[in-house]
């Protein structure tokens, strides 16, 4: 495998490793449209909540909260499905249990009046798997698309850096060569026969009066033809002999 192969397959993971996550709860969202299971539950805002409880069991939730967002949050009561889920995940992950079976969430204006009206929200989970759910009326927070897209930007600017670099720090082999240009298979290869005689095989990339430029590898060749004949087009394989001479 080439070095240039090495490296796209690189970029290719490090891409599929950032835009996985995001893709993977798009899809969840998706499943949750088509086959989500619909149930009704109690909600409460939160100074309903509160003032049920006495003020003081939901102080950590309040902290944990978006400050932006404390006017209009609201204490749902999740289905038993869904808490026995959640709950089974937390036990595996060796965590402490949850000793609630609510959540506090951000609302969307419209869905937190209605909440004040009518004290119930609606909660879709996926019936094979509930510890899948969304809270209908929750504020869609953009902060994993956000990240993703800044992720890929820095990615994109870190493969141009790269090969900008690459380009600069490896200059240009010269071949003088000794015989005419031939057709091959695809592939570089810059082999040293004897001496200063190479033979060279790589895709054309530049095409001037009596020259080449051949990409081979990470590598760039000049091709001097001297008057030797190339059959060869734009982007296509060559091999070619010659002497290396810079």
């Amino acid at each position: 495998m080439s070095r240039r192969l090495k490296t796209w397959l690189l970029v290719g993971v490090l891409a599929t490793m950032i835009n996985l996550p995001l893709l993977h709860s798009t899809l969840q969202a998706r499943d949750l449209d088509r086959n989500g299971t619909r149930s009704t539950v109690p909600a409460q805002t939160l100074e309903e909540a509160q003032t049920a409880d006495g003020g003081a069991a939901l102080e950590e939730a309040v902290r944990d909260a978006e400050s932006g967002l404390v006017e209009r949050l609201v204490v749902v009561r999740l289905p038993a499905e869904v808490v026995e889920a959640v709950v089974g995940q937390q036990v595996e992950e060796g965590a402490p249990a949850a000793q609630d079976d609510r959540v506090l969430v951000p609302f969307e204006e419209a869905a937190y009046d209605a909440v004040v009206a009518s004290g119930e929200t609606e909660v879709v989970h996926l019936p094979d798997n509930p510890k899948v759910y969304r809270v209908s009326g929750r504020v869609d927070s953009n902060a994993a698309l956000v990240t993703t897209l800044v992720a890929n930007a820095i990615l994109v600017a870190l493969v141009g850096f790269f090969l900008a670099v690459r380009s600069r720090l490896r200059p240009e082999l010269r071949l003088l060569a000794t015989e005419d240009v031939v057709r091959a298979a695809p592939g570089g290869v810059l082999e040293r026969l004897e001496g200063t005689s190479y033979r060279v095989c790589g895709d054309v990339a530049v095409i001037e009066r009596d020259e080449l430029v051949l990409e081979v590898g990470d590598r760039r060749v000049r091709v001097h033809l001297d008057g030797h004949h190339n059959p060869a087009g734009y982007q296509q394989s060559v091999e070619v002999r010659g002497t290396m001479v810079g």
